[in-house]
């Protein structure tokens, strides 16, 4: 289980860094340690967690209070989990240096400095340095590690991502697990993704006006966000099958579409039986850090090879507007990139993509049967998912 405040919640590259233990990501904006232990039963004790890694406490210091309050809320967790949980571990990270929270750098390093020795005396928490490579670029750490100054960017995860494999790996016992099976060859799997009140959206019906079964995401209002950690379980293939593929949020995204550009009538001749206007109508969409947009397929057989066919379209004459999609599993990223909006960019002077896919083929899950997806802009504010479909080849 990873708990904590924004660092947690942002972290897009947690299911790569940590794929062998299946972690379950519950971070929130602004949580406090004080919050973690006072939620703890329901972010993660009901999961019966093998370990948790937290990381809390600079929001507590930012708003004033002690140090010592700090450490007793770790304390809190420690016991708590190992009551429930007895012989888990508690991976603390600790608290970053960051250019904006820089005058408080004292006090976050007190709290280092005492869970550090806390760890010395109970083997079942283990503290892990997320500190030293930051400080190894200036005090401050240098701020091209940083987004705004607080939260890292994808560099600053990346040392992060370094640390937090270093530590975790000696500590917890290897994890020899059966490759998944998958859906059998010639399976396909569709989602929809986006809101689902009236105004702004729509699920795509069970079975379309083609006879194809769809996977929707959960209800969700237009503007708000789907959050990192959140799930789909259990995908149905187009056929109706029940499988044990997953699609989890990786980097939360939001969500928009009817009164946003969403594709109403999209064409047969253009996207064949994806032309569901449901499932077009409505999107994904991610342009703050605080939404990193990314998404991980999970239960595929890795000695299978599967196609991933993306939809991406939100129109609007303000500017033009190109979604980058990754994709990574057991073999080197793969990367392609689509306009999704622009001036005149469709037929008819229409100003989203009307008909082009994206589409990754040959695709090998790693090791843990999984398939990693980043939506990044490539130019403009936005980019977008609309609806994704998974072949098994």
């Amino acid at each position: 289980m990873l708990v904590g405040s924004s660092t947690i919640r942002r972290w897009r590259t947690a299911q790569r860094a940590l794929g062998p233990y299946a972690p379950l990501q519950r971070g929130v904006g602004g949580a406090r340690s004080a919050d973690v232990a006072k939620h703890l039963p329901e972010l993660a004790l009901r999961h019966t967690p093998s370990a948790v890694l937290m990381f809390a406490g600079t929001n507590d210091l930012a708003d004033g209070r002690s140090v010592q309050s700090v450490v007793d809320n770790v304390r809190c967790v420690m016991q708590q989990l190992h009551s429930a949980q007895p012989g888990a571990k508690l991976f603390y990270a600790g608290i970053t240096p960051t250019p904006s929270r820089w005058s408080i750098w004292a006090e976050q390093d007190a709290v280092n400095q005492a869970i550090q020795s806390l760890a010395a005396q109970h083997p079942s928490i283990v503290y892990i340095d997320t500190v030293s490579a930051l400080l190894a670029t200036g005090s401050p750490p240098d701020e091209a590690y940083f987004v705004d100054g607080l939260h890292l960017n994808a560099a600053g995860y990346a040392l992060w991502d370094a640390a937090v494999i270093n530590t975790v790996r000696p500590n917890m016992p290897d994890v020899v697990a059966a490759a998944p099976v998958g859906p059998p060859s010639g399976s396909y799997l569709r989602v929809d993704l986006g809101p689902s009140n009236a105004e702004d959206g729509a699920q795509a019906p069970s079975v379309d006006d083609f006879g194809i079964r769809w996977n929707t995401w959960h209800t969700l209002q237009g503007g708000e966000q789907a959050l990192a950690g959140e799930a789909l379980r259990g995908l149905v293939t187009t056929t109706g099958a029940i499988t044990e593929v997953d699609l989890m949020l990786s980097g939360g995204f939001r969500a928009n579409g009817l009164r946003n550009g969403g594709l109403t009538s999209p064409s047969g001749d253009k996207l064949g039986t994806l032309a569901v206007w449901q499932a077009t109508a409505d999107f994904f969409y991610t342009g703050d850090p605080d939404d990193p947009g990314g998404l991980m397929l999970s239960g595929l057989s890795p000695d299978a090879r599967h196609t991933l066919r993306l939809f991406a379209s939100r129109a609007t004459d303000e500017e033009t507007r190109v979604t980058r999609f990754t994709v990574e599993g057991g073999e080197e990223a793969v990367s392609a990139e689509v306009t999704t909006t622009g001036p005149d960019i469709g037929e008819g002077g229409y100003d989203g993509n009307e008909g082009t896919l994206v589409v990754f083929t040959g695709l090998v899950p790693d090791a843990y049967g999984r398939l990693h997806l980043d939506v990044d802009r490539a130019a403009g504010a936005f980019a977008y998912l609309n609806l994704l479909e998974l072949e098994v080849e």
